[in-house]
Protein backbone atom coordinates (compact mmCIF):
# COMPACT_ATOMS: atom_id res chain seq x y z
CA UNK A 1 0.00 0.00 0.00
CA UNK A 2 1.17 3.51 -0.86
CA UNK A 3 0.32 6.73 0.96
CA UNK A 4 -0.13 10.34 -0.10
CA UNK A 5 -0.14 13.35 2.22
CA UNK A 6 -1.74 16.46 0.72
CA UNK A 7 -0.19 19.73 1.91
CA UNK A 8 -0.80 22.08 -1.02
CA UNK A 9 -3.91 23.83 0.31
CA UNK A 10 -3.84 27.62 0.49
CA UNK A 11 -4.73 27.91 4.18
CA UNK A 12 -6.47 31.24 3.55
CA UNK A 13 -8.35 31.19 6.87
CA UNK A 14 -4.98 31.20 8.64
CA UNK A 15 -3.61 34.27 6.86
CA UNK A 16 -1.23 35.98 7.43
CA UNK A 17 0.83 33.19 9.05
CA UNK A 18 0.22 30.78 6.16
CA UNK A 19 1.61 33.33 3.72
CA UNK A 20 4.95 32.53 5.35
CA UNK A 21 4.51 28.98 6.66
CA UNK A 22 2.21 26.34 5.11
CA UNK A 23 -0.36 24.72 7.42
CA UNK A 24 1.41 21.36 7.37
CA UNK A 25 4.58 22.94 8.77
CA UNK A 26 2.94 24.92 11.57
CA UNK A 27 4.18 23.93 15.00
CA UNK A 28 2.06 21.74 17.29
CA UNK A 29 3.67 20.36 20.45
CA UNK A 30 7.19 21.36 19.36
CA UNK A 31 7.11 19.78 15.90
CA UNK A 32 5.39 20.46 12.57
CA UNK A 33 1.94 19.00 11.92
CA UNK A 34 3.45 17.03 9.04
CA UNK A 35 5.96 15.38 11.39
CA UNK A 36 3.14 14.05 13.58
CA UNK A 37 1.41 12.60 10.51
CA UNK A 38 4.55 11.01 9.09
CA UNK A 39 5.47 9.43 12.42
CA UNK A 40 2.11 7.64 12.41
CA UNK A 41 2.56 6.49 8.80
CA UNK A 42 6.16 5.48 9.44
CA UNK A 43 5.04 3.09 12.18
CA UNK A 44 2.75 1.14 9.82
CA UNK A 45 3.64 -2.42 8.86
CA UNK A 46 1.53 -2.15 5.71
CA UNK A 47 2.69 1.06 4.05
CA UNK A 48 5.62 0.78 1.65
CA UNK A 49 6.29 4.41 0.76
CA UNK A 50 4.83 7.84 1.28
CA UNK A 51 4.45 10.76 -1.12
CA UNK A 52 4.03 14.29 0.19
CA UNK A 53 2.60 16.76 -2.31
CA UNK A 54 3.62 20.30 -1.40
CA UNK A 55 3.09 23.78 -2.87
CA UNK A 56 6.05 24.86 -4.97
CA UNK A 57 5.90 28.34 -3.43
CA UNK A 58 7.12 26.77 -0.18
CA UNK A 59 9.79 24.55 -1.70
CA UNK A 60 12.55 25.85 0.58
CA UNK A 61 10.58 25.14 3.76
CA UNK A 62 9.77 21.58 2.68
CA UNK A 63 13.38 20.95 1.68
CA UNK A 64 14.42 22.06 5.16
CA UNK A 65 11.83 19.74 6.69
CA UNK A 66 13.21 16.83 4.64
CA UNK A 67 16.71 17.69 5.83
CA UNK A 68 15.89 17.65 9.56
CA UNK A 69 13.19 14.98 9.86
CA UNK A 70 14.17 11.41 8.96
CA UNK A 71 12.02 8.28 8.74
CA UNK A 72 12.49 4.57 8.14
CA UNK A 73 10.16 4.49 5.16
CA UNK A 74 10.87 6.11 1.83
CA UNK A 75 9.35 9.59 1.87
CA UNK A 76 9.24 11.43 -1.46
CA UNK A 77 8.35 15.10 -1.74
CA UNK A 78 6.34 15.93 -4.86
CA UNK A 79 5.98 19.55 -5.96
CA UNK A 80 2.74 20.75 -7.50
CA UNK A 81 4.64 22.90 -10.01
CA UNK A 82 4.24 20.38 -12.83
CA UNK A 83 0.46 20.27 -12.65
CA UNK A 84 -1.09 21.44 -15.89
CA UNK A 85 -3.73 24.15 -15.87
CA UNK A 86 -6.24 21.92 -17.64
CA UNK A 87 -6.03 19.19 -15.00
CA UNK A 88 -8.59 18.85 -12.23
CA UNK A 89 -8.00 21.48 -9.53
CA UNK A 90 -7.88 21.18 -5.74
CA UNK A 91 -7.33 18.06 -3.68
CA UNK A 92 -8.85 15.68 -6.21
CA UNK A 93 -6.56 17.05 -8.92
CA UNK A 94 -3.57 16.57 -6.62
CA UNK A 95 -4.44 12.90 -6.05
CA UNK A 96 -5.02 12.29 -9.75
CA UNK A 97 -1.69 13.95 -10.60
CA UNK A 98 0.34 11.82 -8.16
CA UNK A 99 -1.43 8.60 -9.16
CA UNK A 100 -0.64 9.31 -12.80
CA UNK A 101 2.89 10.71 -12.47
CA UNK A 102 4.02 7.97 -10.05
CA UNK A 103 2.13 5.21 -11.87
CA UNK A 104 0.40 4.09 -8.69
CA UNK A 105 -1.49 0.85 -9.18
CA UNK A 106 -1.83 -0.08 -5.54
CA UNK A 107 -4.26 0.78 -2.75
CA UNK A 108 -3.67 4.40 -1.73
CA UNK A 109 -3.98 5.91 1.74
CA UNK A 110 -4.67 9.65 1.44
CA UNK A 111 -4.23 11.97 4.42
CA UNK A 112 -4.79 15.71 4.63
CA UNK A 113 -1.67 17.53 5.75
CA UNK A 114 -3.72 19.62 8.17
CA UNK A 115 -5.39 16.65 9.89
CA UNK A 116 -4.13 15.46 13.27
CA UNK A 117 -5.47 12.26 14.83
CA UNK A 118 -4.10 9.88 17.45
CA UNK A 119 -5.43 6.52 16.27
CA UNK A 120 -2.99 3.98 14.83
CA UNK A 121 -3.07 4.06 11.05
CA UNK A 122 -2.78 0.27 11.04
CA UNK A 123 -6.11 0.02 12.87
CA UNK A 124 -7.64 1.80 9.90
CA UNK A 125 -5.85 -0.43 7.40
CA UNK A 126 -6.97 -3.55 9.30
CA UNK A 127 -10.56 -2.28 9.07
CA UNK A 128 -10.12 -1.72 5.33
CA UNK A 129 -8.80 -5.26 4.90
CA UNK A 130 -11.78 -6.65 6.85
CA UNK A 131 -14.15 -4.98 4.36
CA UNK A 132 -12.71 -6.86 1.38
CA UNK A 133 -10.49 -3.91 0.57
CA UNK A 134 -13.32 -1.62 -0.41
CA UNK A 135 -12.62 2.11 -0.35
CA UNK A 136 -12.96 3.34 3.23
CA UNK A 137 -12.84 6.68 5.03
CA UNK A 138 -12.08 7.57 8.63
CA UNK A 139 -15.05 9.24 10.35
CA UNK A 140 -15.44 10.93 13.71
CA UNK A 141 -18.55 11.26 15.86
CA UNK A 142 -18.83 14.95 16.68
CA UNK A 143 -21.83 14.25 18.99
CA UNK A 144 -23.62 17.36 17.71
CA UNK A 145 -24.94 18.05 14.22
CA UNK A 146 -24.22 21.75 14.74
CA UNK A 147 -20.49 20.96 14.60
CA UNK A 148 -20.92 19.61 11.09
CA UNK A 149 -23.44 22.05 9.59
CA UNK A 150 -21.86 24.10 6.78
CA UNK A 151 -18.37 23.04 7.92
CA UNK A 152 -17.67 19.33 7.46
CA UNK A 153 -18.63 16.36 5.33
CA UNK A 154 -21.48 14.34 6.83
CA UNK A 155 -21.70 10.54 6.72
CA UNK A 156 -24.65 8.18 7.28
CA UNK A 157 -23.85 4.48 7.76
CA UNK A 158 -25.74 1.20 8.09
CA UNK A 159 -25.21 -1.58 10.64
CA UNK A 160 -22.29 -2.98 8.60
CA UNK A 161 -20.45 0.38 8.52
CA UNK A 162 -21.27 0.82 4.85
CA UNK A 163 -21.86 4.43 3.91
CA UNK A 164 -25.42 5.01 2.68
CA UNK A 165 -25.29 8.79 2.65
CA UNK A 166 -22.53 11.37 2.09
CA UNK A 167 -22.85 15.16 1.86
CA UNK A 168 -20.24 17.90 1.82
CA UNK A 169 -20.93 20.66 4.38
CA UNK A 170 -24.72 20.26 4.50
CA UNK A 171 -26.81 22.96 6.17
CA UNK A 172 -28.89 20.25 7.85
CA UNK A 173 -26.71 17.19 8.61
CA UNK A 174 -28.44 13.82 8.80
CA UNK A 175 -26.00 12.43 11.38
CA UNK A 176 -23.25 13.48 13.78
CA UNK A 177 -20.57 11.54 11.88
CA UNK A 178 -17.99 13.78 10.20
CA UNK A 179 -15.81 12.72 7.30
CA UNK A 180 -12.11 13.37 7.84
CA UNK A 181 -9.55 13.72 5.09
CA UNK A 182 -8.17 10.27 5.76
CA UNK A 183 -9.16 7.83 3.03
CA UNK A 184 -8.01 4.47 1.72
CA UNK A 185 -8.78 4.39 -1.98
CA UNK A 186 -8.97 0.86 -3.36
CA UNK A 187 -6.77 0.24 -6.37
CA UNK A 188 -9.98 -0.90 -8.08
CA UNK A 189 -11.41 2.60 -7.70
CA UNK A 190 -8.45 4.69 -8.85
CA UNK A 191 -9.70 4.65 -12.45
CA UNK A 192 -12.58 6.91 -11.35
CA UNK A 193 -10.01 9.72 -11.03
CA UNK A 194 -9.86 9.83 -14.82
CA UNK A 195 -13.44 11.01 -15.05
CA UNK A 196 -13.88 14.71 -15.76
CA UNK A 197 -16.93 15.08 -13.52
CA UNK A 198 -15.25 16.45 -10.39
CA UNK A 199 -14.78 20.14 -9.72
CA UNK A 200 -12.34 20.39 -6.80
CA UNK A 201 -12.87 18.55 -3.51
CA UNK A 202 -11.93 14.91 -3.01
CA UNK A 203 -15.24 14.53 -1.17
CA UNK A 204 -16.84 14.59 -4.62
CA UNK A 205 -14.99 11.38 -5.43
CA UNK A 206 -16.18 9.74 -2.20
CA UNK A 207 -19.80 10.73 -2.93
CA UNK A 208 -19.41 9.27 -6.43
CA UNK A 209 -17.99 6.00 -5.08
CA UNK A 210 -20.75 5.72 -2.46
CA UNK A 211 -23.25 5.64 -5.30
CA UNK A 212 -21.24 3.46 -7.68
CA UNK A 213 -18.97 0.96 -5.95
CA UNK A 214 -19.51 1.20 -2.19
CA UNK A 215 -17.55 2.86 0.62
CA UNK A 216 -17.11 1.91 4.30
CA UNK A 217 -16.67 4.10 7.37
CA UNK A 218 -13.97 3.50 9.99
CA UNK A 219 -15.26 5.24 13.11
CA UNK A 220 -12.35 6.14 15.34
CA UNK A 221 -12.18 7.43 18.90
CA UNK A 222 -9.68 9.74 20.53
CA UNK A 223 -8.47 13.08 19.25
CA UNK A 224 -8.92 14.71 15.86
CA UNK A 225 -8.09 18.22 14.75
CA UNK A 226 -8.79 19.65 11.31
CA UNK A 227 -6.54 22.69 11.40
CA UNK A 228 -8.33 25.20 9.24
CA UNK A 229 -8.59 28.26 11.49
CA UNK A 230 -6.79 30.04 14.33
CA UNK A 231 -9.21 28.45 16.79
CA UNK A 232 -8.49 24.96 15.43
CA UNK A 233 -4.74 25.58 15.62
CA UNK A 234 -4.98 26.84 19.21
CA UNK A 235 -7.04 23.80 20.23
CA UNK A 236 -4.53 21.42 18.64
CA UNK A 237 -1.64 23.14 20.37
CA UNK A 238 -3.45 22.83 23.67
CA UNK A 239 -5.01 19.36 23.53
CA UNK A 240 -3.24 17.14 20.97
Amino acid sequence: MKSLVLTAGSGSRLYPITRITPKALLDVKEKPVLAHILENLDSSRYLEEVYVMYPNSFEHQFNQFEKYFKYNKRIELVSDKHKMVDEMPGSIGAIAYVVKSKNIQDDLLVVGGDNLFDFSIDDFINFYNSKDKKTSIAVYDTKYKSRIANKLGCVVIDENKRIVGFEEKPAKPKSTLASTLCYILSQNDLHHLDKKIFKENVGELIAHLVNNSGVYAFEFKGKWFDIGSYEDLANARKDF
